[in-house]
């Protein structure tokens, strides 16, 4: 009896070991889409690429962007087919001047969540400095709690 025990014991541990290393393993849910008032902490070469998978910051640490727009594009309408006259044309102008912003990036969704079926634009304010004239070099300002007053 003990003989059958072990052994159907066995055979289940079995089967159930084969299962686990048989199922699927289950992918991580694409990053959510922006929203706006979210806070990033970019770099200049962050600032430069096509999407950003930087997650937001907390408002009141260091940061150097804040999303004034998320625009959500109907199906017809790619995000990865925009191209910056069409960005330009959702990210500006801002509605009222802003006091603080002198700079504006656009970012579309990563593959990942395009493939999930996020379809958005997402417009962050910033400042840049000029260092040098003659080369047209920036730098990035950080700072910490909320600017956005543009819309």
């Amino acid at each position: 009896m003990k003989k059958i025990i072990k052994k159907t014991s066995m055979i289940t541990l079995l089967a159930l070991l084969i299962a686990a290393l048989l199922a699927p393993i289950a992918k991580a849910a694409p990053k959510a889409a922006p929203k706006v008032g979210n806070c990033y902490n970019l770099t200049k070469e962050q600032i430069e690429v096509e999407y950003s998978d930087i997650s937001p910051v907390n408002c009141l640490k260091i940061h150097s962007a804040e999303t004034y727009r998320v625009v959500k594009l109907k199906s017809t309408d790619l995000a990865s087919s925009y191209d910056l006259a069409k960005a330009t044309k959702v990210c500006q102008p801002w509605k009222s001047p802003s006091k603080f912003f002198n700079y504006w990036a656009w970012y579309i969704p990563n593959p990942e969540q395009q493939n999930a079926g996020q379809n958005w634009i997402r417009c962050d304010a910033m400042i840049d400095k000029v260092v040098d004239e003659n080369s047209s070099v920036i730098t990035v300002t950080f700072w910490k709690g909320k600017r956005l007053d543009v819309r």
